[in-house]
């Protein structure tokens, strides 16, 4: 029977040079083994090291920060607890300058330069008035300065100005951070240290392992180990490190902060085997002792209600920023209030026209006006077992008998379970179902997306739906033009464009609730673009692509429908990244059996087809290949899944993400594109 699966997602928190040998013991040993153990309770483990496998001088750009805490807010939404991991040595690492700073604080610094000072703060921040409050964004580094060992320079001098600025002007320690601290620490306080009031308590869940080197050398032969300053050992950045340190264990206590010793001998880092394992064996006791207390009573294992809840959910999702289509709205409210009504009522609708969104929102009025009703809903495609006709009918049916106390084996009636498994059978019991309403408990069935059904057992003929309602119960059902003829017995209504109007408070709200907003020639280009189509979907489009237009942004052009909105927005990813690597990762996606694939299969089935291995490798800096190579054939020697770094696809992910969403598919939640509409381009654009 499918069920939840529960996904544990942990962040691998550490400096770069000097945890090699840890990361690859834990890729190597300890992960395989959590994976193994959550596989057998019915869960599923994943270990995100964004630094593992990968060259350092990759991750030092001006987005990796976003990367880190996009991955890190992603572990704490999946996986409440354990989500967090710290591997900490004598190095505090890399100190980024910020990518952000609010505007108050940047004009407060330049009241202070000289004017040379000044001019190269200007040369790498530009003044963003859509960011609301406004703020200075760091640019991104072109042509000969993508090198990092050509943009060090400049980095060191902007952070010194920067810094210096923060300590005269008497920034509070919330605003120094992002101005003194490293990216490792930055990483530690999203984590551990100053997570969200709603985020589990970290003592109960996150554990740092902190490394001890006997006999290392404080000079430019431990470089990659210690912070320096020229050739000198960087002091400041020594204190902070023993700050963190210091206040990781006074904040995680007993048996959530370990140690663990290595050595310099004969002038290298040397670690025993021994040690290495007894490190590895404890983060996996660590963390099984928090997942195997998650898995106790996490998990439920009743399909009704976890199929409720996943449609309740998406709900929740569509209703956010919901505004307008009040015709629409007032008529299907007045058909659930309609007592002498016995057709169902079908809004049709062109694909993205909003259906869905007009249709959560009804149920959402529904549940708060009609208090007494029982109200069972679908948002058909949303998960596995909602595309099958005969598994959704099983679903629906039962949740409403749970309602009157009764089962679907007992409104089948005695000897007839082979009902439940027969569209015919199953046709019949809906009826049964529908016909428990009373005047005191009416029943209200919505099923979204018709046209999202499988095409098995003839379903889109939709025969199985009653022909006349029983008294006191009321479907509502939606779909694309296409099924109009199956529907001609059953009330209409036509859901017509999204007028113009409506359409600006739609964009404003969406605006307002990421503190951004849009110049006025780049809010004229949204909305007249959108009223070529005034589809719901293109405008969701739109928006995604305009907020992350700056103020000072010069080209905003915006292709005039959904095709090319969607194939321009694939362009820039292959521009920004590997045009085969965006290629292959979303013809994965589309090959899937629900169009969609989970993430660590994306990253195993690079790993695991030889064309694509080969591709990757010969993108990966020549530093790591050996270290991929060698873990591949040690995990297919025990018959284990390699799959490729995370950072690879995490950067994708990134730009990818307002596209994209998660569907339950047969118990486990799949990454595909949020809309029909993409899978149908794509396949096109790939020759799918």
């Amino acid at each position: 029977m499918p069920q939840q699966t529960k996904i544990f997602r942990v962040f691998i928190s550490s400096t770069f040079t000097d945890m090699q040998n840890e990361r690859s013991i834990l890729q190597r040993d300890a992960f395989p083994r959590l994976e193994k153990y959550c596989e057998e309770r019915g869960a599923r483990f994943q270990a995100v090291d964004l630094r593992w496998g990968v060259n350092e001088e990759a991750q030092l750009d001006q987005k990796t920060l976003r990367i880190c805490f996009n991955e890190i807010a992603r572990c704490q939404k999946m996986s409440p607890k354990p989500n967090f991991v710290i591997l900490l040595g004598e190095k505090y690492g890399w100190q980024p300058v910020p990518e952000i700073i609010p505007a108050e604080e940047m004009e407060a610094i330049l009241g202070r330069l000289s004017q040379e000072e000044k001019t190269l703060i200007a040369d790498w921040y530009r003044k963003d008035e859509n960011a609301n409050p406004p703020e200075y964004v760091l640019q991104p580094r072109k042509d000969e300065l993508r090198d990092y060992k050509l943009w060090e320079p400049v980095e060191n001098e902007l952070r010194k100005i920067l810094r210096d600025s923060a300590d005269a002007l008497g920034f509070n320690p919330e605003q120094r951070i992002r101005y003194i601290a490293s990216a490792t620490h930055q990483e530690i306080m999203k984590g551990a240290l100053s997570v969200p009031a709603e985020i589990e308590s970290p003592e109960r869940h996150v554990f740092t392992w902190s490394r001890k080197i006997d006999g290392l050398p404080y000079d430019r032969s431990a470089a990659g180990f210690i912070d320096l300053s020229g050739d000198q050992p960087d002091r400041s950045s020594a204190q902070k490190m023993e700050g963190l340190k210091s206040e990781l264990r006074s904040r995680l206590g007993a048996g959530h902060f370990n140690e663990f010793k290595a050595e310099w001998r004969n002038g290298t880092f040397e670690i025993s085997d021994t040690e290495l394992k007894r490190f590895s064996d404890g983060v996996y006791d660590n963390l099984v002792s928090v997942i195997g207390e998650q898995l106790s009573g996490v998990i439920d294992k009743d399909e009704i209600t976890h199929e409720s809840k996943l449609h309740a959910d998406f709900k929740t999702k569509l209703t956010e920023h919901f505004c307008g289509r009040s015709d629409v709205i007032g008529t299907l409210h007045d058909y659930l209030g309609d007592a002498r009504e016995k057709r169902t009522l079908a809004i049709i609708g062109d694909s993205g026209s909003g259906k869905s969104s007009v249709m959560a929102e009804v149920i959402r009025n529904a549940e708060s006006d009609f208090s007494n009703a029982v109200i069972v809903y679908r948002f058909i495609g949303t998960s596995a077992r909602s595309s099958n006709i005969i598994s959704l009918l099983q679903s629906v049916c039962g949740q409403i008998a749970r309602e009157f106390n009764t089962t679907l084996e007992a409104i089948a009636g005695e000897g007839r379970d082979k009902a439940l498994y027969d569209l015919n059978g199953l046709s019949e019991i809906l009826r049964k179902a529908l016909a428990l309403a009373t005047l005191g408990k009416p029943v209200f069935l919505f099923l979204d997306a018709l046209d999202q059904l499988s095409d098995t057992d003839n379903a889109k003929s939709l025969y199985w739906m009653p022909g006349e309602l029983p008294q006191n119960a009321r479907i509502a059902v939606s779909a694309l033009p296409e099924l109009r003829p199956k529907l001609n017995a059953h009330y209409q209504v036509e859901l017509e464009k999204l007028p113009v109007d409506e359409a600006t408070i739609i964009l404003d709200r969406w605006l307002s609730s990421i503190r951004r907003r849009l110049t006025p020639a780049q809010r004229k280009e949204v909305l007249d673009k959108f009223s070529l189509t005034g589809l719901p979907i293109y405008l969701k489009l739109a928006f995604e692509r305009a907020k992350q237009w700056a103020s000072y942004t010069g080209e905003f052009v915006l292709e005039d429908d959904v095709k090319g909105i969607i194939n321009g927005f694939i362009d820039m990813l292959e521009e920004e990244h590997s045009e085969d690597f965006v290629r292959d990762v979303i013809c994965l996606m589309l090959s899937g059996r629900y169009q969609g694939l989970a993430e660590n299969e994306i990253l195993e089935i690079f790993a695991f087809d030889s064309g694509l291995w080969e591709q990757f490798l010969a993108r990966t800096h020549e530093d790591h290949r050996d270290e991929l190579i060698s873990m591949k054939k040690a995990l297919e020697a025990r018959k284990e899944w390699m799959k490729i770094p995370i950072s690879v696809w995490s950067r994708l992910y990134l730009d990818l993400e307002p596209y994209l969403t998660e569907r339950d598919a047969d118990g486990v939640p799949i990454i595909t594109f949020f809309h029909r509409q993409f899978n149908e381009v794509l396949k096109e654009r790939y020759g799918l």
